[in-house]
């Protein structure tokens, strides 16, 4: 019997689901012993099924490292449930691990930075798997070598299977019903989704919406708008089959470059039998066969398009939807989830235990959570680390106008952002100067000053106030260089620096 070691950011949500029913299906049909360790929380849905299922479930390890570590060296395997987070960066770049194998499974597509790969990452375990064949077209993969990629890269979907709703079937209902279930917030759903769904001309369509967490900001704009009647914004959901069998179409269209990997409820969906629509993103193009299990376009327009072709020919609908069904039901299953990691696990037992440490590891200890931060960015972190540099002022300036302006998960409260690395180290003064670039940016002074004050109390006046403001005073948050402050800083060098 071996002992698994699970070590995740946190368990709740999509990779929840998707770990639970994995490890229920492994325990049942394996000898070995599977243990959870989530660096913060397990949510109370999580806690239930391991009090049930008798799996060892510890949370809060980032609090208690010393005995993480132990259960780290007694494991015959360990698995890292990846994406970017602070303390699953915090521990892989500042403590350097005893002996172990180590399997690495990345829950996002490692593309659009702050979620992406770095050479150090794919680095770091004995096998990286993804969950997606799109990962295996991330910068940071397609730079290694062939032999590399042979060795030590495998692909395993991250699905939870479909057994929680194998017996759902679409049911009557009045009218046309198109529904979206997942995160409804613009890190994930795509920017046009109020837009491009009240187009369609469909005569009482109704568009359910499931999720969050800006369920309630999009509610709001959609009353601005004027569209509100079209839409029913419900929240989270429990019973996602039955959500399901109330659907004419599944209408998922997610932002471009979005980080997800499996799309655990496109797959329901398509299981169901509610024919999907999405855009050609590179995860929803490896799950939904174009005009076989559904429909995949280009841009809004098209997507418009397909839910009213959808809507004037229930014959297509209906074959699509028996296509979803039969694909869903061959390739994502739990059985095939667990029957190819325990390929992996036997794979990975074939190789001795060795120590891992990130590079620079003899300076691990003393980085800052800014520090971590960028090496959690690899290649794609160059701006943050020029605003480090505490020696070229004009340089650093530079690359905090840059900062100020970063795009898409950048600007999210979570996702490995800024601003997540600052929730859980809120002390950290580039983190917070950061913060402030980005609050006064997006217009946000109150909020841009307070980080600038957390960060001048350790920084000093040098490096950080030039962005106070004396009290009473607006500050600038437009887009480009403030006249007299920023500007003159880019344009010539001050005394300082000569």
């Amino acid at each position: 019997m071996n002992t698994i070691l699970h070590i995740t950011p946190h368990l709740g949500g999509g990779v929840g689901r998707v770990l639970r029913n994995f490890l229920t299906y492994s325990r049942d049909h394996s000898e070995d012993c599977h243990r959870l360790a989530c660096l913060d929380y397990a949510n109370t849905t999580s806690l239930a099924w391991a009090a049930a299922e008798g799996i060892d479930l510890t949370e809060h390890q980032a609090r208690r490292l010393p005995e993480l570590l132990g259960m780290v060296a007694r494991a015959d395997l360990v698995v890292l449930h990846w994406w970017n987070h602070p303390l699953l960066f915090d521990l892989l770049v500042r403590h350097p691990l005893p002996p172990a194998r180590v399997l690495l499974w990345s829950h996002v597509s490692g593309h659009t930075p702050p979620q992406n790969f770095s050479q150090a990452l794919l680095a770091y375990p004995d096998l990286f798997v993804v969950a997606t064949p799109y990962s295996f077209e991330a910068p940071a993969i397609r730079r290694l070598p062939r032999e590399q990629r042979d060795a030590r890269l495998r692909l395993v979907f991250s699905c939870a299977g479909i057994d929680h709703v194998a017996q759902a079937r679409p049911q009557p209902h009045p009218g046309f019903r198109i529904g979206y279930i997942g995160t409804v917030d613009y890190a994930k759903m795509h920017r046009d989704f109020l837009k491009m769904s009240a187009a369609a001309r469909i005569p009482g369509v109704r568009f359910v919406v499931c999720g969050g967490p800006s369920e309630a900001a999009i509610r709001r704009e959609a009353q601005e708008a004027g569209i509100a009647e079209k839409f029913d914004f419900l929240g989270h959901v429990d019973d996602v089959a039955g959500v399901l069998s109330g659907l004419d179409v599944f209408g998922y269209p997610l932002a471009p470059g979005h980080y997800g990997t499996g799309e655990q409820v496109l797959i329901e969906a398509m299981a169901v039998g509610v024919p999907p629509v999405v855009l050609d993103n590179g995860p929803e193009d490896h799950i939904v066969a174009d005009g076989v299990a559904g429909l995949v376009v280009q841009n809004g327009p098209e997507y418009t398009a397909a839910l009213e072709r959808l809507f004037r020919e229930p014959a297509l609908r209906l074959r699509l939807a028996a296509n979803a069904r039969r694909h869903a039901r061959q390739r994502f299953t739990i059985e095939q989830t667990a029957q190819a990691w325990q390929a992996l696990y036997q794979e990975a037992l074939e190789r001795p235990k060795r120590p891992r440490a990130w590079p620079r590891a003899c300076q691990s200890a003393s980085l800052t959570a800014a520090e971590v931060f960028v090496a959690a960015l690899g290649e794609d972190g160059a701006e943050f680390a020029r605003s480090l540099d505490r020696d070229n002022l004009k340089l650093a300036l530079a690359a905090d106008e840059s900062i100020a302006h970063k795009p898409g998960l950048f600007r999210t409260e979570t996702r490995g952002s800024v601003f997540h690395y600052q929730a859980f180290f809120p002390d950290d003064p580039h983190l917070n100067l950061w913060c402030g670039l980005m609050r006064r940016a997006d217009g946000d002074d109150a909020a841009a000053q307070e980080h600038f004050r957390a960060s001048h109390r350790i920084l000093g006046p040098r490096r950080v106030s030039r962005y106070l403001k004396p009290s009473g005073q607006k500050a600038w948050v437009g887009r480009g260089p403030g006249p007299g402050v920023l500007g003159d800083l880019l344009h010539q060098p001050s005394s300082q620096d000569r």
